[in-house]
């Protein structure tokens, strides 16, 4: 097992599935590969725009700020996760959530894909596969492991 992809979002499940991951990778000597997804899909109603342009912000500097948000949750999970620094490497996607996930599997070469069985925003969901993961795991080529 060379290759270990972990989607990760910040939640106390995804560090479950880094933990994990990282287990699995000692044990094989594997890399892992840790992948983040920055949905910047905007609303399209008016008052959840109105909302948007309140704040100010640009369309590109929301992007900008979502993009270097990604990267510092990369880095932060990057060094939480304490691994061999040279087999760690980090992803950070842009675009619907699932389908990036998805679509970056299954063009890989990982050989497992772990993640966690909930995403951040599971709320009271919890004892369902959050939808995210549900997606991922019924639409990839891989083996996957699900952390609870």
């Amino acid at each position: 097992m060379k290759k270990i992809l972990i989607p990760i979002d910040g939640s106390e499940y995804s560090a479950r599935a880094m933990e994990k991951g990282k287990e699995i990778a000692e044990a094989f000597g594997s890399t892992i590969v840790l992948i983040h997804v920055s949905d910047l899909r905007f609303p399209v109603y008016p008052y959840e725009s109105a909302t948007l342009l309140d704040t100010g912000s640009t369309l590109n500097e929301l992007i900008a700020n979502a993009v270097e948000r990604s990267k510092e949750m990369l880095q932060i999970s990057k060094e939480a996760l304490d691994y061999q620094e040279n087999k760690v490497e980090t992803v950070s996607l842009e675009g619907d959530v699932p389908s990036t996930i998805i679509d970056f599997v299954n063009e890989s070469d990982a050989d497992l894909v772990v993640m966690g069985s909930q995403g951040i925003n599971a709320g009271l969901q919890g004892l369902l596969l959050g939808s995210v993961t549900n997606k991922v795991v019924h639409n990839i080529k891989k083996p996957i492991l699900v952390v609870r």
